[in-house]
Parts: C-alpha cells; structure tokens; sequence
C-alpha cells in the first residue's frame, strides 16, 4: 500500500487546512453537560464518556509511580516493552504495532495520511466521527452511508458507497454510540473482500466489552494484508483514559507508512503511560473484573429499561443508548437535577445514552430514572 503525497501536493493541502480551520472549529468540544470542567464535586456520578469507573488497576498505578524514577529519560525502552507485550498477545511482531497518544491520535493521523490525498472515506453515520471530520478538513469527503433501520453497521451499504474515488473504508466495531456488534464472521469477510481494493480501518475501542471479547477482533487479518488497520485503546477496559494511549495493529508495511507522518517522532506517549499499559497486559485478574463488572452494569440497567418499557439499543460496549419517549422530560436535564450526567447528541435526536459505572451508581442512576419514566 502506498501513497501518493508528494512534498509540493502536502504543501498545498497543508495551505488549504490553514485556510480553511480558522473559519469554523472543525472539532466542536462535547456538548453533553453544562458542567463539563474539572475536577468535579464529589457528589456528580459522571455517565457520559465511556469511561471505566473501576480503573486504573493498583498494578497500573504503581506502574506508573515507579516509571518517575526514569522520567528525566525518553520513553523509549518503556515503549520498545510495550510493543513487545502488544505483539505477543496478538500473536504477531512489535513492527506490527504503533503506539500512540490515545485511539484518538490514531484516529487522527490515519484521518490525516488517507485524508491529504482527496476522494471519498466510507464509513457508516452515526458513528464515531472523529476520523472522517478530520480527514473531510484537510479536503477530503465522508460519504455516508446510514445504518440500517435496525441501527446495523451496513456493511452493503458501505459496499454500495464505494467507488474509485474510495481511500477508505472505516468501521466501528462494535459501534458508538450505538453499542451494536458486527457478526464476527459477515465482519471478517467483508474486510477480506474490501481490503483487496481499498484500505479499512476497524476501531475496535469497545472490543473486550463485547460477547466474545478479542476473538472478534479483525487483528489476525493484518498480517496477511497491508490494506487492513485495526484501531484499539487502553481508555476502557484497562481504566488509562487519562494517560492516553492507544494502538495500531497492522501489517508492518502499513505501519510504517503511518510512522512516517507520525508528529513528535513516534513518542507521543509518556513512560507513565506505557509503564501502565504493560502492567495492565500483565494483569489478566484486573481485566477480567473489569469486563464482568461492566457487563452486570449493562445487563442492569437493560432490566430495568425492559421493566419500564424504555426502547434500547442492544449494547455490546459500555453504554446503552435508549429512547427518550417514555420520559416526562429531556434525560440528559432530567439527570443533570439529580447530579448524573449522561449524553445525548443533536444529530441523533430522541435518544440520549449513558455509560456503565460501577454498581453502585448504576443502582442511583435507575433510581433517577425511575422518576422521570412516564
């Protein structure tokens, strides 16, 4: 797989960003609360951003206190370990794996080599977004394509949108913010077939949260085909959202084509951050807490919706986005009240959703609800 950026094209794309950004922000901050600063008072149960409420695990803690004693230091030994631990668990090399700041980053520089080169990204609508905003600033478009009328991934559709001004193809898997899992195996042929002719990306953020946890993961593609990107991210499951780090698993043409446009010379991350996303590889017990936990949280807060009538979408992450009908009042204000914040999303009016914490504020979140439920 290759590119065809060449110095001069790159410069006048770049002007033409420039150009361009100043007008309207190209990224809009989130909208779902009016308290979005930080730190929060105490009292505030925060359900809006997908996060892990169990995390960070004490090993990933003490991680990253005995990563100070090298912090005067670059971070690469910390990094050449990680891409190691990376590899070893999906069975292939560390020239397999890119690190970077968070899934985001990685979002954003695919968005950024793919983008700079014109045409069309495919990719599903709603979906996580931020990839395809990005890549549409710097002079490319994203052909929508909209889920189905059972909020699917439409695989035929995105198959149907393709066409010879394609540069990429981008899946979520499973979805957000609508939580639905791809079938493991229509997923695995469709990448198979569509990687012949176009790259595909698969962000697989929520991928341990779902029934079959890293066995429904596209990463054993890679290997085998350069055109295949999977996306991952220590934000949920292992609790690191705050210390940003994600990954690229790829074939190692692939990867180091991404590399190559890579800021920062491929160290983007700090040793805190790796030292801890070792130590979580290293901690098969915290994942496994972690992964039980937010399913009994999911699967709770389902029951309830179920008992009150309250249309939901069938989750395979840690949220659940539902139907605001039933409600006497907006949630997201309704919550807000009762010190709770949720999301909702303008683009996707009448549902609103809410991520798993832990138990116990999944318990004060239903009896909140309960109020409003009409």
């Amino acid at each position: 797989m290759t590119t065809n950026l060449s110095r001069r094209s790159w410069l006048q794309r770049s002007a033409m960003a420039a150009a361009i950004l100043p007008v309207s922000r190209w990224y809009q901050p989130d909208s779902y609360s009016s308290r979005a600063g930080s730190p929060f008072p105490a009292q505030i149960i925060r359900l809006n951003s997908n996060e892990n409420a169990y995390g960070p695990s004490q090993a990933a803690r003490e991680a990253v206190m005995d990563s100070l004693n090298e912090a005067n230091r670059y971070p690469r030994h910390f990094m050449a370990s990680l891409r190691e631990e990376i590899a070893r668990r999906e069975n292939l090399t560390p020239d397999h794996i890119l690190l970077t700041a968070g899934s985001t980053e990685l979002l954003g520089l695919v968005g950024l080599v793919y983008g700079l080169q014109g045409g069309e990204l495919v990719a599903c609508n709603p979906t996580f977004d931020f990839m395809l905003l990005y890549a549409e600033r710097l002079g490319c478009k994203w052909a929508r394509t909209p889920l189905t009328s059972t909020f699917q991934y439409d695989l035929n559709g995105l198959d149907k949108a393709t066409g010879p001004n394609t540069k990429l193809i981008f899946v979520c898997n499973p979805n957000n913010p609508t939580g639905i899992e791809i079938p493991t195996a229509e997923l695995k042929s469709f990448c198979e077939t569509q990687a012949q002719k176009y790259p595909v990306y698969v962000d697989e953020a929520y991928i341990e949260l779902s029934p079959n946890g890293r066995e429904s993961s596209m990463a054993s593609l890679v290997d085998s085909n350069p055109n295949i990107i999977v996306g991952r991210t220590f934000s949920k499951v292992h609790g690191l959202a705050g210390l940003r780090i994600g990954y690229a698993v790829a074939n190692p043409v692939t990867i180091e084509l991404l590399s190559n446009f890579h800021i920062g010379r491929g160290m983007t991350i700090s040793s805190a951050s790796a030292n801890a996303a070792i130590a979580c590889l290293k901690d098969p017990e915290f994942e496994a807490f972690a992964r039980t936990k937010i399913i009994e949280g999911r699967e709770l807060v389902c029951n309830a919706f179920d008992t009150w009538g309250v249309e939901y979408l069938p989750s395979a992450a840690n949220f659940v986005m539902f139907r605001n009908a039933k409600f006497s009042m907006d949630p997201v204000e309704a919550m807000e009240k009762e010190d709770i914040l949720i999301r909702k999303y303008d683009h996707i009016p009448g549902w609103t959703r809410v991520s798993i914490g832990t138990m116990e504020e999944m318990h004060a979140f239903i009896s909140a609800v309960q109020k409003y439920v009409a």
